[in-house]
C-alpha cells in the first residue's frame, strides 16, 4: 500500500489590529518545483511580485470577500484577484509566501508570551578578565 501526499491548504485570517482583520482565505500549498520558482531558484522565475500574485490566484481556493458596490462575493478567479485592491492582495499573498516558506504567524504587538531574550541576561565582561580569574 502507497502513500498519498495531500497538497497542505494554508489559511490566512487577518486579525485585529491589522488593516484588513476580518478578511479570509484558503489557498493551495505549492509543488517544490513551484516553491522554488516562486523564490527565484526553479527553473522558472517567479520571484517578481506580477508573477507570485499571478500564482496566489491561481492556487486560491475560498475567501470571505465581497463586493463593496452590491455587497456579493466576488468570485474565486485569477482575474478577480488582478480587479481587486493592490494593498490588500499584496497583503494575501505575503502572508501566502511566508505560510510557504514556514514562517509562522508575527505575535500581536501587545502579546506578553514568551521569555526574556538569554542574551540580556549573560554576563558582558572580557573573556580575558573571566580567564584571569
Amino acid at each position: 500500500m502507497g502513500y498519498q501526499h495531500k497538497r497542505k491548504k494554508i489559511n490566512v485570517r487577518f486579525e485585529e489590529p491589522h488593516d484588513f482583520a476580518g478578511f479570509e482565505a484558503v489557498l493551495r500549498g505549492q509543488h517544490l518545483g513551484g516553491f522554488l520558482s516562486l523564490l527565484g531558484i526553479g527553473e522558472v522565475d517567479l520571484s517578481n511580485i506580477g508573477d507570485q500574485l499571478k500564482e496566489m490566484g491561481n492556487a486560491l481556493i475560498s475567501w470571505n470577500l465581497e463586493d463593496e458596490d452590491t455587497g456579493e462575493p466576488v468570485p474565486v478567479t485569477p482575474e478577480a484577484v488582478m480587479a481587486q485592491d493592490q494593498d490588500l492582495m499584496i497583503a494575501l499573498a505575503t502572508a501566502w509566501l511566508d505560510a510557504l516558506k514556514g514562517v509562522p504567524a508575527p505575535l500581536e504587538p501587545s502579546s506578553t508570551d514568551g521569555q526574556p531574550s538569554l542574551e540580556a541576561s549573560l554576563p558582558m565582561e572580557p573573556l580575558s578578565e573571566s580567564l584571569a580569574s
